[in-house]
């Protein structure tokens, strides 16, 4: 984490605002007061991290998106529907002032979760269609909307996000929609966009498939090749955390009976590379050849949110793509920062790199606070030299072979693997322990058993179906489509459930997983189950 003397940093400020202009490759010293630098973060390169003081205009309310419009504006929007401006009105290099764009709440939309823009329109993607926004007269506020595309298969599921809009080089917009194989009362979805990339004509009258069976994908971009890159979380049937690029027509491996008309034969796309900078990736974005950013032009940048509810984690990191004469790729992933619950971030116009932390929220993303979340400037100078090379994970703990079995006999004894996989098998009830070990520390494991409905993974979360003929079922749902649900109850069978059989349909508080697992085991047994599952890295 950078250091700053006061002295040091009163004089460096002094001669920074007597400089002429910003200096080159995305370095805007003169953007900093003293009062404005904090020791927020843990920095892996010349950077110093800055949270912007939005004092004016738009409550700041859990921030999901932040994006550089082609006006050279800094757009971003709150989870609950307000789009603006990030605007400096004092000419101090820092943004202090939300200015309202748009809000589409007021348009009957929720969760403004993709943008993109041409010229003076803001394309946003929401739960239920892709709105176009205009400002015709440049005051900075939209004064005409209209609807682009609106073959959106939608319900009132939280989950339900149409994220990553990019143009193409084709002049299409590209978008992804979130799975519906965690909903159980998915809306019917006969073109099977839901879990799909789709490619949309610049007119919203035309849209195809180019890419079928995705779970979750927050972040996706185009390099400067033109190739497209998209993330996936890990989760129902995504073993790992992945960074992906566009294959057009294949199939990418989540739910895959939502997709039968696929071509079985074809194997399942595997993840170009595997994300491990952190758990959860969020918003992506490429920086410019030209902006050197610390020697990082043309890096891939990825903002990660973090596991679940935990409020200390989150990261930024950044992948170096190497385009291979043969047509292949390489990948190598470095640390940038770490900072807590990050949901997108932007280039600005200067080089410098926004950030957009969407804060405390309940399970289901909603504000739970009065104000949770901000914005920050990551801002690159060279005169830093206090940060650290490379990011320690937390050292894997010295287990003996003897507390590895005895764990894994308690495992088996206690019926965890009746609902939990340990190795990259089927999917079960319950979420694959595979590499717990690596995303979670011991004490974080130690509390997922001991407070299961604390944190419940989306997707994982269960139903109560009682049908007309007054039988119960209870489990999870991994399809759904107009006629019947498919769903996974305990001990992993999987069974049809006729819509209109059911009498009624109860989303489930609490988590599939029994509470007091623990009970009746002595300390040294905890501690051989929690060497167990800390050996599975």
């Amino acid at each position: 984490m950078p250091t700053h003397a006061p002295l040091r940093t009163l004089l460096f400020l002094l001669l920074l605002s007597i400089a002429a202009g910003p200096a080159a490759g995305g370095s805007q010293p003169a953007d900093a007061s003293a009062a404005a630098l904090e020791s927020v973060a843990k920095v892996y390169g010349p950077y110093r991290v800055i949270r912007l003081p939005i004092t004016h205009g738009v409550k700041i309310l859990n921030p999901i998106k932040i994006s550089l419009g082609q006006d050279g504006r800094i757009y971003a929007a709150n989870q609950t529907g307000e789009v603006y401006v990030l605007r400096d009105t004092n000419g101090d290099g820092l943004e202090d002032e939300a200015f309202l764009f748009c809000d589409v709440s007021r348009d009957g939309l929720h969760s403004p979760g993709g943008f993109a823009s041409r010229g003076n329109t803001v394309y946003i993607g929401t739960r239920q269609e892709i709105r176009a926004y205009r400002d015709t007269d440049g005051d900075g506020r939209a004064d005409t909307s209209r609807t682009f595309f609106k073959d959106i298969p939608h319900g009132a599921h939280p989950y339900e996000w149409t994220s990553g809009l990019s143009f193409g080089p084709d002049g299409w917009l590209y978008c992804a929609l979130a799975t519906d194989s965690w909903n159980s009362g998915a809306s019917p979805d006969p073109k099977g966009y839901r879990g799909s990339l789709l490619r949309i004509s610049p007119d919203g009258q035309t849209a195809e498939r180019v890419a079928t069976g995705l779970r979750s994908v927050w972040g996706m971009a185009f390099d400067p090749h033109g190739e497209l890159f998209f993330n996936d979380n890990e989760g129902g049937g995504n073993p790992k955390e992945e960074l992906n690029r566009l294959l057009r027509g294949r199939f990418y491996g989540h739910n895959p009976k939502k997709f039968p008309e696929r071509d079985a034969a074809q194997p399942a796309v595997p993840a170009e590379f595997v994300l491990e900078n952190e758990v959860a990736p969020a918003g992506m974005v490429f920086n410019a050849p030209a902006n050197d950013f610390g020697g990082t032009g043309g890096d891939l940048f990825v903002a990660y949110y973090g596991p679940g509810e935990r409020w200390s984690r989150g990261s930024v990191g950044r992948v170096r793509i190497t385009r291979h004469d043969d047509g292949t790729y390489g990948y190598r992933e470095f640390p940038v920062l770490d900072l807590p619950k990050l949901a997108d971030l932007a280039f600005g116009p200067n080089g410098s790199l926004y950030l957009a932390q969407h804060g405390r929220s309940d399970y289901w993303y909603n504000p739970t606070q009065e104000k949770s979340g901000a914005f920050y400037k990551v801002v690159y100078d060279p005169t830093v030299t206090s940060w650290s090379t490379t990011k320690e994970k937390p050292a894997a703990p010295v287990l003996s072979a003897n507390a590895i079995e005895a764990g894994a006999e308690l495992f088996a004894q206690r019926a965890c693997s009746a609902c939990h996989g340990t190795t990259n098998g089927p999917e079960l009830l319950g979420p694959n322990l595979n590499g717990i070990a690596s995303r979670l520390t011991r004490e974080e494991i130690l509390e997922e058993i001991v407070e299961p409905n604390k944190r419940i993974k989306p997707g994982l979360a269960g139903v109560k179906f009682t049908m007309k003929n007054g039988q119960i079922v209870l489990g999870r749902v991994v399809n759904a489509n107009d006629h019947q649900f498919t769903v996974q109850v305990m001990g992993n069978a999987v069974v049809p459930v006729t819509r209109s059989d059911i009498a009624s349909t109860e989303p489930m508080t609490k988590s599939l997983m029994p509470e007091k697992m623990l009970n009746g085991l002595t300390p040294m047994e905890i501690d051989h189950l929690l060497s167990y599952l800390g050996s599975l890295r």
